[in-house]
C-alpha cells in the first residue's frame, strides 16, 4: 500500500469550510519561477490577490487516471447573493484565473498553480422563500498533483489587495482603492 502519513486518529477539532478566498489572474510561469518544496510553493512571482467576499465557498478536488497519469481536478464555487444590474460578476468569465483559499483550520492552497483554473457563471433565483438568489460562480481546473500548500503568503511573494468600502449614514457608498483610512466627522 505504501501509505505511512496522515492515516492516525484524528481529534474533534477538525472545522470544515473555507474560510478566505483570494483570486487572481492565471499568468503563465515557467517551472524556474515557482518554488516547490515537497507540498509547499515556497516562492511565487510577485502577485497581488483580491479578498473574494462570497456568503459560501466550497472546494473539492477529485482524482482521475488519463493514459497511466493521475490528474486532479480542482474544483470550488463562490456564491453571491442579490442579484442586481450593477453587477460585474460575469467578467469572472473572460478569462483563467488560480485562487487560494484559506480554510477554517489554517491550512493557506493555492489552486490552478501550473494550468489555471476556467469560471462558469449561473444566476439562480431559487425555488422558494428561502432558496438562494444571487450568482454562482464555479471554478474548475486539472492539475497533475493535488493543490499545494502555503505557509505564508507575504513570504511567498503574494500580498493581498483590500477594497476599503465604507456605506454612511445617509445611505451613499463609497469605494477607496487606495487603501488609505478616513475619519469623517
Amino acid at each position: 500500500m505504501g501509505l505511512t502519513k496522515g492515516l492516525e486518529k484524528r481529534g474533534k477539532d477538525l472545522i470544515a469550510s473555507v474560510n478566505k478566498v483570494y483570486l487572481f489572474p492565471y499568468t503563465k510561469y515557467s517551472r524556474s519561477q515557482i518554488t516547490i518544496s515537497g507540498q509547499y510553493v515556497t516562492v511565487f512571482p510577485a502577485t497581488t490577490v483580491f479578498d473574494m467576499h462570497s456568503t459560501t465557498t466550497n472546494y473539492s478536488e477529485s482524482t482521475e487516471v488519463e493514459g497511466g497519469d493521475i490528474a486532479f481536478n480542482q474544483n470550488f464555487t463562490l456564491e453571491f447573493p442579490k442579484t442586481e444590474a450593477v453587477s460585474e460578476i460575469y467578467k469572472l468569465v473572460k478569462q483563467n484565473y488560480r485562487a487560494i483559499y484559506i480554510d477554517y483550520l489554517g491550512n493557506i492552497r493555492i489552486l490552478g498553480l501550473w494550468n489555471g483554473l476556467e469560471a462558469q457563471l449561473t444566476n439562480e433565483t431559487g425555488s422558494d422563500k428561502a432558496g438562494f438568489n444571487g450568482y454562482k460562480v464555479n471554478f474548475t481546473g486539472k492539475e497533475d498533483n493535488q493543490a499545494y500548500f502555503i505557509n505564508n503568503l507575504s513570504d511567498t511573494g503574494i500580498t493581498i489587495y483590500n477594497i476599503n468600502n465604507y456605506v454612511f449614514q445617509s445611505g451613499c457608498n463609497y469605494v477607496f482603492q487606495d487603501g488609505n483610512n478616513y475619519i469623517y466627522n
